[in-house]
């Protein structure tokens, strides 16, 4: 077990970007903000049988414990959600429409995609888990967590899109300013 001060330096080194992940998952700051409390726990219980290699591994280990926490918390509240198929639609979305939003704006329009959809997106997207690995965590079919993720994709172009033409309405002449 590590000594309490190199605890600490391993939490402030990485739980803000740990926080982020948790982001993703939790709609609520406190629940993001205890995601990776509990994960830095458990990590900390782990550590002895866990073999450093290099820090890419050791962020990535403890990504997945806070996004296995994230998991448990969605199921234990009962919020992982299937969305029926007529919440989505397929809208197209031009290049123009992504390039004028920030990253901030694209993970805020991700954030509020139903809990079903962003957690399957967040694992397929951006944590690079293959279906049925997915599949196998949320206790889904391959096939729900596909139609799932075509979900989510649809349901964000649309929001891009209308985040978009929002923009577009607000910086034309004689559009509304906030």
């Amino acid at each position: 077990m590590p000594t309490p001060r190199a605890q600490r330096e391993l939490y402030e080194r990485y739980a803000g970007r740990l926080f982020r992940v948790a982001q993703r998952y939790l709609r609520q700051r406190a629940d993001a903000e205890d995601a990776p409390v509990r994960g830095f726990q458990k990590a900390f219980e782990q550590l002895p049988r866990f073999e450093f290699r290099d820090e890419a591994r050791l962020v990535s280990w403890l990504k997945t414990i806070v996004v296995n926490e994230c998991l448990m918390q969605l199921r234990k509240r009962g919020s992982f959600a299937l969305v029926p198929d007529t919440e989505a639609t397929e809208v197209a979305v031009d290049e123009e429409a992504l390039d004028r939003l920030s990253a901030e704006e694209i993970h805020e329009l991700i954030r509020q995609l139903p809990d079903g959809y962003r957690t399957v997106f967040n694992l397929y997207a951006i944590e690079g888990y293959a279906h049925a690995e997915i599949a196998e965590r949320l206790g889904i079919s391959e096939g729900t967590s596909k139609s799932q993720l075509s979900k989510a994709r649809q349901l964000l172009q649309r929001k891009i899109r209308q985040s978009h033409d929002e923009k577009e309405i607000l910086s034309t002449p004689g559009g509304k300013t906030c």
